[in-house]
């Protein structure tokens, strides 16, 4: 990968990954004001939040109370570029120069029309990996900016027999052109940049684009069509996408930085796709950091790149996907909301914007959302899958199903790779309908587009043990899971409690006890856990755990449980010999003991 070490530092005296530690005790003392002590714990607060808009404001307040102590800027600089404010332009000039001041500057004087002192920070910016990288595209929009579209071709020259980036910056070469009116030297470069297929939304528009300029039009929707099968939530935008190729996809200078910008941000994404899911606190020191690193800029990428281009969708969505990876949910539905009111990916947006209500808990507003948009598009089988999702999560079994059942029916192909979240969807709400053969059937099916589905094996190993299936293969499932995703909490109160269900209740307890610590308040976490203690004999550590599982407001199934938990425990307290209350399910092996992998092979699966 073009962009294994792209590990840099970003801004001198600036850590790598977000700042998050408390600044010096001496620089407090010594302002000898509360407001300095305020604004860091703010600052400090919001950055480890992802809030980088306060802690912006914050750390510039710093600056102005202790303005010798540069780091105070220096923060308040860089957490300006995360959020896309404005004032990142004013704080540059004062920050020691480096790549991240000259680019800001750069930019700053590009949206102003001062092109030749844009290409002035451009070309001041110190040499790196990034900025090799980086700064043909920057030269060559700011020379076309100026006017001296053969000045931005020669800059392009090198970097088009890049073997990796080539047919990138060959685009670009096209597109700078065509934007002067060179149009058979554009074509002659849009013929050479053809390989150029569409990996992304922005290439597949510019040469659809063009092929529709060449009479080619059914290979130019063919195209936009490859594209949004490779990203399905597209969907949502089909026909304003399709009108996009019969204008110029970049009118203005300013949109081709943008797009260097994205092109930076796109290739560190591909870069962090290796790392997908990783959680930086478990991973050794030096790969946190080269993550964190690489998380921060990319953002800092997309954000130059909109405050650029506003209108420039992909960023944006690219900045809301990567928000809410990192669990900044609310940042990430912000990150949506700036998009201009002609934007023809605005359903696109608002369907984004749906599925993170849900995310957050906005059940009501989610489900509202995208009623309002199957109105406009009734056939949008994405948009039937994530009401299905907002349906769910509102436990409306009947009526999530029913949404599901229309995605299905909207599939335009056989049931293929992503599509096993329609079956799970379906098989969720018919098992919460205990309609448990049909839930199966479903989750088997879903099970043989996608094998390997931690969530989707745990669900099913899980389910079968609750509904009397085979517990062997319940078990296989489950470990499956756990194999696949070691650090999931949910999936390994699955294995503790389904080998505690087994009767394997040593070896089922210390899961369920991790699982515990590490999700102190998930009601049915605790209930498991409860069931674990009584049938280990620990009575009194069974019933603290239900009380505490009937706080934490269980679902319905789960309350009854604990429910009849808690009344078994209290009459057995009063007679132990008699207690007088049915001894629920749950407390006692709900399959015949049998010998687990563990004990039957001699090795822990």
């Amino acid at each position: 990968m073009v962009v294994a070490s792209l590990v840099v530092p970003l801004i001198a005296g600036i850590p790598n990954r977000e700042i998050h530690a408390a600044t010096p005790d001496e620089a407090i003392i010594h302002a000898g004001q509360q407001d300095l002590a305020t604004n860091l714990l703010v600052g400090s607060v919001a950055s480890s939040e992802g809030d980088n808009a306060t802690a912006a404001q914050a750390f510039g307040n710093a600056a102005r109370l202790a303005p010798t102590y540069h780091l105070f800027s220096e923060r308040a600089f860089y957490y300006s570029i995360l959020a896309g404010r404005p004032e990142a332009a004013t704080l540059a000039r004062s920050q020691t120069p480096g790549v991240m001041s000259a680019l800001v500057l750069g930019n700053a004087a590009a949206l102003a029309g001062k092109w030749d002192e844009a290409l002035a920070s451009y070309q001041s910016a110190p040499a790196d990996q990034i900025m090799t990288l980086l700064r043909p595209l920057l030269r060559a929009w700011a020379l076309q900016g100026a006017g001296r579209t053969d000045e931005a071709l020669a800059a392009l020259d090198t970097a088009r027999q890049d073997r990796t980036l080539g047919g990138y910056y060959t685009l670009h070469a096209a597109l700078v052109a065509q934007l002067s009116g060179q149009k058979m030297r554009a074509d002659a470069l849009f013929r050479q940049a053809g390989g150029m297929t569409g990996g992304d939304l922005f290439t597949s528009l510019v040469m659809a684009r063009w092929l529709v300029a060449q009479g080619h039009g059914a290979d130019a929707q063919a195209l936009v069509n490859q594209r949004i099968a490779g990203m399905p939530v597209l969907e949502a935008a089909r026909a304003n996408i399709m009108a996009m190729i019969q204008r110029p996809v970049v009118t203005h200078a300013t949109q081709g930085l943008a797009q260097a910008y994205g092109l930076i941000a796109l290739l560190i994404d591909q870069q962090l796709y290796t790392h997908d899911g990783s959680d930086d606190d478990h991973q050794p020191p030096d790969m946190a950091m080269e993550i964190g690193t690489l998380r921060g800029t990319e953002q800092m990428m997309l954000r130059m790149a909109l405050v650029l281009d506003p209108a420039d969708s992909e960023a944006r969505l690219l900045l809301s996907s990567m928000l809410h990876l990192r669990k900044q949910d609310r940042q990430a539905r912000e990150a949506l909301d700036g998009a201009p009111a002609d934007d023809p990916l605005l359903p696109v947006y608002r369907t984004e914007q749906a599925d993170l209500d849900v995310v957050m808990g906005h059940r009501e507003q989610a489900a509202q959302e995208l009623r309002d948009l199957l109105r406009q598009a009734p056939d949008d089988r994405m948009l039937w899958s994530s009401l299905g999702d907002a349906l769910l999560d509102q436990q409306k079994w009947a009526e999530a199903l029913d949404a599901y059942q229309h995605a299905v029916s909207l599939t335009p192909h056989q049931l293929e790779g992503d599509d096993w979240r329609l079956l799970f969807g379906q098989a969720i709400a018919q098992e919460r309908q205990n309609h448990w053969p049909q839930a199966r059937a479903l989750l088997l099916h879903a099970l043989q587009l996608s094998p390997n589905e931690a969530e989707l094996l745990n669900y099913l190993g899980y389910s079968m043990v609750e509904h009397g299936g085979d517990p062997v293969q319940a078990e296989t499932y489950l470990r499956r899971a756990l194999a696949l995703a070691p650090s999931d909490n949910q999936i390994r109160d699955s294995v503790g409690w389904v080998l505690m269900r087994l009767g394997h209740v040593a070896e089922g307890l210390p899961l369920l006890e991790q699982s515990a610590e590490q999700m102190p308040q998930d009601p049915a976490i605790n209930y498991h856990l409860g069931v674990a203690y009584w049938m280990a004999g620990r009575r009194l550590e069974a019933v603290n755990e239900w009380q505490n599982a009937i706080q934490f407001q269980p679902d319905p199934m789960d309350r009854r449980k604990i429910t009849a938990a808690l009344t078994y425990a209290k009459a057995w307290q009063a007679n132990a010999g008699r207690p007088g209350v049915t001894l629920p399910a749950d407390l006692r092996p709900a399959l015949p003991p049998a010998p687990s992998p563990s004990q039957a092979n001699g090795t822990h699966h």
